[in-house]
Order: C-alpha cells, then structure tokens, then sequence
C-alpha cells in the first residue's frame, strides 16, 4: 500500500486538478514494468538468435543494444530462466531496465566512443551502468567508486561476469573526489536515493514514504554532486541522474547547485520519466556541461564539512601494483593489453595512460580482469585468460549439443582423451573457458557464482 504522504505530495506537486492521471501513476508504480535486457557489442545477432530459439522474443528499444523481452506461448520459464541462459552467463548480456540504461546511453550520445578518457563512476554498484560504461568507452579507464562496502561483493561479480578490463574499483564516500580537482573527463552519478521507482518491487517502501528521510538523502546527494562538478574538467561532461521522482532529490538538488556557482555549469538535457506515461521505471536524468573553474570557490566551510564526511577514510597509494615481467609463453599479450601485477595475481589491463594522473591517489581494490597467478615466479594461466592472450595454437574442445553445454555449465568435467594440455571450451564457434586436460579429463573452473542451479 502506498502511504497518504506519498499520493499527497504527488497530487499537489505534480497532478494537481489531474485525478486521473494520478490514478494512472499511482497504478502503475505497483505494477511489474517491461523486462529488458542490454546486448554486448558485436554480440546482438548471436545473442537474438540463441534467446529466440529459447522461446525468447526481442523487440528493439529507443537504446541500440537494448530489447525489451517477452516470451512465446510455449514458453517453460523453469527450463529457460533468463539468468541461467548461456549468453547470460557468459556476459553477452546484462538483464537492464529500460529507465536505467538512458544515463549512460546520453552521457555518450548514443555511440560508442575510442577516447582515452579517465571516468569516474561515482556510485556503482550493483554494475550494470558501469559494465555498460566500458562497453561505450572501451578505450578509456573508469573508476567504479563504490562507498558501501556490503555492495561490493554484486559489484565484482558483474564485472567478472561482463569481463571489464578497462575498469578498476574504489572504495571511497564520493565526497573524498572533490579533492581530485578538474581530473575527470566524464562522470557518471546516479546518486543515492529514496527509490521511488522501485516500490513495484517491495511495495514496503511506500509504506515508510517520507519528507524526512527524502530531505536527509537529497543532503548528500547535493555534497556528491558539489564534489562531482569540481572533480570534472572544464567544458567537460557528466550525468546527474537518480531512480526517484521528487522535487527535492532532482530539481532542488540541481538547482541548489545553480544558486551556488552561478554560471559555472549548464543543463543540456534533462527528463523525467514517469512510469505511467514512458512505460518504465521512474528515473530522473540530467546532463550537465562545466563552463568555469570551481578551483577558487571552494571555501571554509566546505572544506570543515568535507573533513567531517570523509574523517575516517585515508587514500593509501598502489604500492603493489607493477607491470608483469614474467613470460607469458606459449601464448602472447594482444595489443592493447599490458599484465600487471599485484602481490600473487596477474591483471589484464586495457591500455590507457590517463589512469595513470590518478594511480598514485586511489587504492583501487581491483584492477582490470585477473587471468592468472604468480607461483613460486611462474605465470599460472587462469580460465579467463584466452580473452587477453593470443590462443591461436590451442587446442579446441566444441561442446556437442545443448545437453552438454547444460553439464557443464552446472561444473560437471568434460570426458576427453589427449595429451594433458591447455584446452579452449567452445559452443557454437564462442569460446566460453579456458581449461586444462589431466588423465582423459577437462576440468571445469567455470565460476560458481555463475554455475546453472
């Protein structure tokens, strides 16, 4: 049930002497909304095909790469569950609300860029805007900040999951970025927020609707936003974006901003979108543009409140974290790729310099992608690794039909004979793991967090 506080607000804010469009809202924030899905780039054909055979149907959105999904009267959804298909857990797709794809989709206008530039994610769990920064800039570095520790475990998975090496996390309230003054050539923040937009998930949240708590959350999202602007360069980008429809956590916090540095930023886009009207989630976004410095307009009082918020973090340096020397042999790096390493891992990074003005000022908690280890000063090749080094002379083992794509994707080993060796697992000419054969057998490393239940 939704509480009085909440329809009062709407009605006098938004639906005044609008009964009926009232009516229509409020039904539809109680209502399950279109499930949609993003599509990897360059996976689109492969994808469609293996989903339709599914019992999946696909029809395109107003976001290249993204569907909106429903299912043929045929359908079992116990043996077709979307998460457990193949594609799904192979990263070919990240299961994304329609709303909650358009940040990322208008901070890079709709196409994918080869820039070289230094991102900054602000608030990134659980990851789908992030994986979906890498796939637009697959060129560039992003920071995936993080400030709840409790988030970072859903975090890591789908960024292992969507195999992002371009991406490195922190874990930092995002008020820590204002003293990163003017580093970032875009920036994404979907801020913190009360969640108006998902009440037709846990219509609980209606219930406990109030003014108070909205208040306390648009507090810090005006500090992230403050810390934001000052951390984006001059005639730079970034999104403003939350999945509520309040005043107060979207135009206020907006506007607030405006009256305190008047003429530095401009709005160059902004909407709302109403679930009743665009058939979507609810979702506030805004696109800003830095016109002026806000170096010399930091005063006093907000560096005795940044000190407050931030007292108890302490940025510690990336001492560990050196190019790999070691040998790769037999198989060689691709380009664009360089190894790290960090105490007994070895790290797939994508190649990009601008990293590097902040390396030295972040502690980031993970690095690219792991490929393997480092043992006793001898590279231990990991599953993921044939995505970052060159597998040409390896031998192939196709998985024969869907029944046995089926077992091992539930972690069951592959009977096969041969030399013990290193052997790439493919199904329908994709490689889906790297695995090694020992005594007739293929073992299976596919990650458990992913494994068919």
């Amino acid at each position: 049930m939704v509480n009085e506080r909440f329809i009062e607000y709407f009605r006098d804010n938004f639906f005044k002497d609008k009964p009926d469009e009232l009516g229509a809202f409020l039904w539809s924030i109680e209502t399950s909304i279109l499930r949609t899905i993003r599509i990897k780039p360059g996976k689109v054909e492969q994808v469609k095909k293996n989903l339709e055979t599914d019992g999946w149907i696909l029809c395109p959105t107003n976001i290249n790469g993204v569907f909106a999904m429903d299912r043929r009267e045929d359908f079992d959804p116990l043996e077709r569950r979307l998460g457990f298909s193949h594609d799904h857990l192979l990263g070919n797709f990240y299961i994304q609300e329609l709303a909650a794809a358009h940040p990322v989709d208008i901070l890079a206008d709709g196409k994918i860029h080869d820039d070289n530039f230094l991102i900054l994610d602000m608030a990134s769990s659980p990851g789908g805007k992030t994986t979906q920064l890498a796939e637009y800039y697959p060129n560039s570095f992003i920071i995936a900040n993080e400030p709840t520790r409790a988030r970072l475990p859903q975090l890591l998975q789908n960024l292992e999951r969507m195999g992002c090496a371009n991406v490195g996390i922190t874990l930092y309230p995002g008020q820590l970025y204002r003293h990163h003054s003017e580093i970032f050539d875009r920036i994404l923040l979907d801020a913190p927020c009360s969640g108006e937009w998902t009440l037709f998930k846990w219509t609980d949240a209606a219930k406990h609707w109030h003014l108070k708590n909205i208040k306390d959350i648009a507090k810090l999202q005006t500090k992230l936003l403050d810390a934001a602007l000052h951390s984006l360069k001059v005639w730079w980008e970034m999104i403003y974006s939350t999945c509520s429809l309040n005043l107060l956590e979207n135009e206020w916090v907006l506007s607030s901003m405006q009256d305190k540095y008047k003429d530095t930023f401009e709005i160059l886009f902004q909407k709302k979108f109403w679930p009743h009207i665009d058939k979507t989630g609810g979702f506030f976004v805004a696109k800003i543009r830095k016109l002026q410095s806000l170096v010399e307009k930091w005063n006093q009082d907000d560096e005795d409140e940044y000190k407050k918020s931030t007292s108890k973090f302490q940025i510690t340096q990336n001492k560990e974290l050196r190019i790999f020397r070691g040998n790769t042999s037999p198989w060689k790096i691709l380009d664009g790729i360089t190894l790290y390493e960090h105490e007994w891992k070895v790290l797939a990074v994508t190649n990009n310099i601008s990293w590097e003005k902040i390396r030295d000022t972040v502690f980031l908690m993970r690095y690219g992608e792991q490929i393997g280890v480092v043992d006793h000063g001898k590279f231990i090749v990991g599953n993921r690794a044939w995505k970052y080094l060159d597998t040409t002379n390896t031998e192939i083992y196709e998985i024969k039909n869907i029944e046995e794509l089926d077992t091992y994707l539930r972690g069951e080993p592959i009977l096969s004979s041969g030399e013990e060796s290193y052997v790439l697992v493919v199904f329908k000419n994709e490689t889906l793991w790297l695995e090694s054969r020992k005594w007739d057998t293929i073992t299976n490393t596919f990650s458990h967090e992913w494994r068919r239940k």
